[in-house]
């Protein structure tokens, strides 16, 4: 037992030595490391650059990351968008078949003609969709600059059709003045306008929810569609609640002429929203440059050319439905002595003073020493 421990007092000794020796040797080493570095200044600028790389890297990671972000949110809210739109289709067409059962079962012609109406709105709506799929692919050789023009054609078609719509109305109204109007149907024209109503209103709240949030302007047109067909009913509901309230046996010429005169003022007054889009997604296509992205580039450029000393510039911008492309060409000095860095600073500093989300900027930066290319 005795020699046991003796033997174990040994041992921790010796292991105590070695630790000390290894723990003076490391210190040797460290210090002569250290030593080096001072004496050698190019190990002293492979250190730095070492770091400096670490940090490069740590930022394009940091950027990697943002970017990855961005482009998940833009494709959640992508989902979004095609869900509201599938939402607002098949409301359509659930508007659609009511109005045709209801036509059938009462022998109407107009509420027949109200659900082939609501039929055109579900081909429009499913067009709609297939454009928010599309809007956000990249770009193949067939659509070299991608598939941003799809939402303002579709948007201006749609609002022309809405304009077709109002015209229609309005058209309609003032003939049935002129002939001395009519007798309201106060059976099953009622009870559908009602169902009607409370349908079209939901889904104008819904897709009018979903326009602010996602800023989508399919989603908008969609909305401004609905809230045609919500005024229209209301009209019709206004005309059929005072017949019904004041003059249920139609005696008075007012009850004739309620209906179509409500009819004749409230397609004028819709009519304005679908023109707006019409003349807004028209610009879009024929590529007029939108004042306010205008003077903000020409503010930038102003900035940028007090820093660097351009001589000239030139911009050129445009709008594609929710997408903005700008051209920027620099006329500098031909001894300028700019670098890829400097070049793509003043790529960097643009996009963060346009406070646009990247994903709906397309931009292009060149720099030229000849005035030809501006």
């Amino acid at each position: 037992m005795i020699f046991k421990q003796i033997k174990d007092a040994k041992e921790n000794y010796g292991k105590k030595i070695r630790d000390n020796k290894e723990q003076s040797l490391y210190n040797i080493d460290s210090n002569k490391t250290q030593e080096n570095i001072e004496s050698n200044p190019q190990i002293s600028i492979q250190k730095r650059q070492d770091s400096k790389t670490d940090s490069n890297i740590s930022q394009n990671l940091d950027s990697k990351d943002t970017k990855q972000n961005t482009e998940s949110k833009t494709q959640i809210d992508n989902k979004k968008e095609q869900f509201v739109l599938k939402v607002s289709m098949y409301c359509a067409l659930l508007l659609a078949i009511l109005g045709v059962t209801f036509g059938v079962i009462t022998k109407s012609s107009a509420l027949l003609f109200d659900g082939i109406v609501s039929l055109v709105s579900v081909g429009l709506g499913a067009l709609s969709v297939v454009t928010s799929r599309y809007i956000y692919r990249e770009d193949d050789d067939v659509f070299q600059y991608g598939y941003v023009r799809f939402e303002p054609m579709v948007n201006l078609f749609k609002s022309l059709i809405l304009l077709i719509v109002c015209g229609y109305a309005f058209i309609g109204g003032l003939r049935d003045l002129v002939h001395g109007g009519y007798r309201l149907d106060l059976g099953g024209a009622v009870a559908y306008t009602m169902c009607a109503f409370a349908l079209c209103y939901a889904i104008f709240r819904y897709t009018q929810h979903f326009s602010r949030s996602l800023d989508s302007e399919l989603i908008r047109t969609d909305m401004t569609e609905w809230r045609i067909d919500c005024v229209l009913y209301f009209g019709s509901i206004v005309a059929f609640g005072f017949v019904f309230l004041f003059d249920r046996t139609q005696e008075w010429a007012f009850s004739r002429y309620i209906d179509c005169g409500l009819l004749v003022i409230l397609s004028l007054f819709i009519s304005i929203t679908p023109l707006k889009i019409f003349i807004s997604n028209l610009k879009d296509l024929m590529m007029v440059a939108p004042p306010e992205l205008d003077n903000k580039i020409t503010e930038i450029m102003e900035s940028l050319s007090s820093k660097y000393g351009f001589k000239n510039y030139d911009t050129h911008v445009a709008k594609n439905g929710r997408f903005f492309m700008i051209e920027v060409n620099i006329l500098t000095l031909g001894s300028s002595q700019i670098s890829v860095g400097q070049i793509d600073s003043i790529r960097d500093y643009i996009m963060q003073n346009l406070n646009m989300p990247s994903y709906k900027i397309w931009l292009s930066v060149s720099l030229t020493a000849n005035p030809k290319w501006l």
